[in-house]
């Protein structure tokens, strides 16, 4: 079996992604297909014995969808990005142009009553505008949807749109100062918001990878001929040397042949600290050198390293996740050939009736029409969204997508990363340990003059408690950083050694200790550790309270990892996991029924964050984190995971009171208008009436309280 990518363009919502996805299981040959509505793409799985990509786009395009063959990975991540743009761009403009139609619409149906006859050609002028240059996108999806034997919301809105247009010239020929093209301008706008800001949410996407790619470097150093050449990452094989300089981005996985020099690792583990590498020491791509020299042979090529396999994995993580099919959508298929139907039979009915009437038809026939617009069920599920979105930021919860406040209230179970997200991620002072007639105020002001002159965050943990404190100030000179070993300076005092301690008695786990050393006589020892945040403990009682269950899940070591899972109150740990093996965690736990949210902040937790039912990402971390995430915390507090939960269960319970309504209405006031009980101005009133209850019970959100006292 073979698998493709395919680029799939013209889609609009859920119905579009399942149609696509059945022409391409109906190719003899094709196993299966995964069609995902927010990168536009499709994975095929296929035998090339029987099928080929001729027959698959054939079989797309019969469906009314066009298709190509995807690019490769940086190129088609570039390209996507690219294409978002132009998406988000294209629908601003549309929107900027629907509110700059409307607003004179609106005025001149309320003000220029003195003025009808005039106002109502300025109105048809405005509302055919609108009509063409708004409402285009959505008639010309409708009529090719029609073509090939279909409905989608396209469908409902071009529906909806044309006979509040049609309605309106009807008025305006027989007289009547209506609101018909006003109604129209309304559905076009509000529905051009709602496509604006789905463009924008998917925009996001694409950013992930882009993140990921960003981590290695164009070039690498590489040892040809005894001379040092710069070559493009693809050109360089497997066994080459390559020289890494300080403070250089690694290019390539490769495994240390000479020096010394400690290594930003945090994309992969996680970990804040630099771990000290030397010679038959791997070093991976993306990660940071120290103040060292290396010399390393390449063990993996550009497509084969740690990072390469991660950005490949977000890819297919994103792709498994399919749009949230909205029950719009899932009515569309009889919704709207049954209002097609009842209106058609409305007007025959009463143009036949004694007492009738073709007019009194067409009166009955239109009220139907628009009485059964689609705004209120096109508003019930974004105007949730906002409002919940608004109430979101507040708290410091950013939402993406509505699809995101759904899987959010259908959670289960809540899965931790360790470093940034349970502790902050960074080092500090935990406990000042002087020797025998030093005081401790003595021995953090000496440590402190030599690491200010270290970028090291053990360093910056030290001098920043000693500003906290207060210590008095020393200068220090003739610094030398010796890597794996700590750093000499000269200082009033005499000379100045801090380095790490070979005495491990009385830590924890996960703490270091730096030995103090003045003109060779010790001072004593400061002890570090990344600190567990002080919300921890709160957040992760009140999600028990609303029934979820919660697991630690770390690249750290075990006991580290168990230490601090105790601190917070977790009984299930799983630790010394890299980031293909956090994902094969949440995989496991979703294949046991568990819906599952993932919590974290590293570039080493993003194909978690991507392939779990919700990615929540803590905003300070890593923006692949960030990005790769559907709701993102924009402090450190993980009490906002349990609040997100809860403004996630209000939120989607508003949003199936308002489907609910909007469904309700058009079964309570169809029959009415069909017997002729609205007119056409009293439907498109009772339409605008629905809208605007809609809202007004989204609005309850504003007023919901997230925490639990």
């Amino acid at each position: 079996m073979k698998e493709d990518v395919l680029e799939i363009g013209g889609m609009h919502c859920a119905s579009c992604v399942a149609r696509v996805e059945g022409a391409l299981t109906k190719v003899p040959g094709v196993a299966s297909a995964r069609v995902n509505l927010l990168t536009h793409q499709g994975r095929v799985t296929y035998d090339p014995s029987r099928a080929d990509f001729k027959q698959m786009a054939a079989a797309v395009s019969a469906a009314g969808y066009e298709v190509k063959p995807a690019a490769a990975a940086n190129a088609a991540t570039s390209d996507l990005a690219q294409r978002s743009r132009g998406e988000v761009s294209y629908w601003l403009w549309r929107l900027m142009v629907a509110v700059a139609l409307l607003v004179p619409l609106i005025a001149i149906h309320f003000f220029a009553g003195a003025y009808h006859l005039l106002a109502s050609y300025v109105q048809l002028a405005l509302a055919t505008a609108m009509q063409l240059v708004v409402g285009w996108p959505y008639l010309a999806g409708a009529v090719k949807r029609l073509r090939h034997g279909g409905a989608n919301m396209d469908t409902l809105i071009a529906l909806g749109t044309t006979a509040a247009y049609g309605a309106g010239l009807a008025d305006l020929v027989l007289g009547s100062h209506s609101m018909n093209f006003m109604d129209g301008g309304m559905i076009l706008t509000f529905i051009t918001l709602g496509k604006y800001l789905e463009a924008r949410a998917k925009g996001r996407a694409s950013q992930a990878i882009l993140k990921l790619l960003d981590l290695a470097p164009p070039v690498a150093h590489v040892e040809r001929n005894l001379s040092l050449v710069d070559l493009p990452l693809v050109k360089v094989e497997s066994g080459e040397t390559i020289v890494v300089r300080p403070g250089d981005r690694v290019p390539l996985d490769a495994t240390i042949t000479n020096g010394t020099s400690d290594v930003n690792e945090a994309w992969l583990t996680g970990e804040s600290l630099p771990v000290t590498k030397r010679a038959g020491d791997t070093i991976y791509a993306g990660t940071i050198n120290g103040s060292g020299s290396l010399r390393a042979q390449v063990s993996r090529t550009a497509g084969e390293t740690w990072l390469a396999q991660t950005v490949e994995l977000v890819r297919r993580a994103q792709e498994s996740k399919a749009d949230v099919q909205r029950l719009a959508d899932r009515v569309v298929a009889w919704f709207v050939p049954a209002v097609l139907a009842i209106a058609a039979v409305t007007f025959v009915v009463w143009a036949l009736v004694p007492g009738g009437g073709w007019q009194a038809g067409l009166s009955a026939a239109v009220a139907v029409l628009v009485v059964a617009c689609p705004c209120a069920l096109g508003l019930a599920t974004p105007a949730a969204v906002l409002v919940a979105s608004g109430r979101g930021a507040e708290s410091g919860i950013l939402i993406k997508d509505a699809p995101a406040l759904e899987t959010a209230a259908r959670v289960t179970t809540v899965v931790l990363d360790k470093t940034g997200t349970i502790t902050l991620g960074e080092p500090q002072v935990v406990a000042l340990q002087p020797a025998s007639g030093i005081t401790a105020e003595r021995l953090l002001s000496v440590a402190a003059a030599a690491e200010r002159h270290s970028s090291h965050p053990l360093a910056q943990a030290i001098v920043s408690h000693a500003d906290e404190q207060q210590a008095p100030l020393l200068a220090a000179s003739d610094v030398e950083i010796i890597a794996g070993r700590g750093i000499f300076a000269s200082s009033p005092a005499g000379r100045v050694f801090v380095g790490q301690s070979s005495d491990r008695s009385g830590l924890g786990a996960g703490q270091s200790a730096l030995d103090v050393l003045l003109n060779d006589q010790r001072l004593g020892r400061i002890v570090l550790a990344d600190a567990v945040s002080e919300t921890s403990r709160a957040a992760i009682d009140e999600l028990r309270q609303l029934g979820l269950s919660v697991t630690m899940l770390s690249g750290d070591r075990r006991e580290t990892a168990e230490a601090i899972a105790r601190q917070v109150g977790i009984t299930e740990t799983i630790a010394e996991v890299k980031p293909d093996e956090k994902l094969a965690v949440i995989e496991r736990l979703q294949k046991s029924g568990q819906v599952v949210a993932m919590v974290g902040d590293g570039i080493n937790d993003a194909p978690a964050l991507a392939a779990a039912d919700l990615g929540i990402a803590i905003g300070r971390g890593a923006d692949v984190a960030v990005e790769s995430a559907d709701l993102v915390l924009s402090r450190h507090d993980l009490r906002l995971v349990p609040r997100a939960i809860r403004l996630s269960r209000d939120t989607l319970a508003i949003i199936r009171q308002n489907l609910l309504w909007a469904l309700l209405y058009n079964i309570l006031l169809i029959p009415l208008a069909a017997a002729g009980k609205l007119s056409p101005a009293l439907a498109a009133a009772a339409m605008a009436a629905s809208s605007v209850s809609v809202v007004a019970n989204s609005l309850r959100l504003r007023w919901l309280r997230l925490d639990p006292w």
